[in-house]
């Protein structure tokens, strides 16, 4: 059996911690700065929102009860599943996507434990097309999943 700190495993954890780190940071920083909204791109504001859901707000008006158990179980299983399969693929690339995917959601679950909802700052419009406010936790977690299910898909090909 592989010794539990290989290198899949650091990877993990550095990717994990330096995506909970950077969120956090950026978090702090927007709760500072952001005071109304600041146009960035024709396309790109920031803005500083809080959200008691989860993306796109969901169960953010369910109630207490079924609401903070939810939230609170999900993040710490990510976790625990994108570390052990981290370790179990043995892949560089999928240890970089699964530690993304594990520091997003410690960065949102850290909001939930300590603030009681998510700080969101950016938010994206163009047009009619608005896309909900979201933070760096957020954005690692999806684009990650994109790269890891991109890879596996040409990978799988290639094989």
């Amino acid at each position: 059996m592989e010794r539990l700190f290989s290198q899949h495993a650091l990877t993990y954890l550095v990717v994990c911690f330096f995506v909970l780190m950077v969120d956090l940071y950026t978090k702090h920083l927007a709760e500072q700065f952001i005071k109304g909204e600041i146009q960035i791109l024709p396309f790109l504001k920031l803005v500083m929102v809080y959200n008691k859901g989860v993306a796109f707000g969901i169960l953010s008006q369910a109630p207490d009860w079924l609401r903070l158990p939810t939230l609170l179980l999900f993040p710490p299983i990510a976790v625990l599943i994108t570390f052990a399969y981290s370790i179990k693929q043995r892949d560089p690339v999928v240890s970089l996507c699964m530690g993304a995917i594990g520091g997003g959601a410690l960065g949102n679950l850290y909001d939930r434990l300590f603030l009681g909802q998510v700080r969101d700052f950016i938010y994206l419009s163009y047009g009619k097309f608005s896309y909900p406010a979201f933070n760096l936790a957020d954005a690692s977690i999806s684009v990650a999943i994109a790269v890891f299910l991109f890879y596996e898909f040409f990978k799988k090909r290639k094989a």
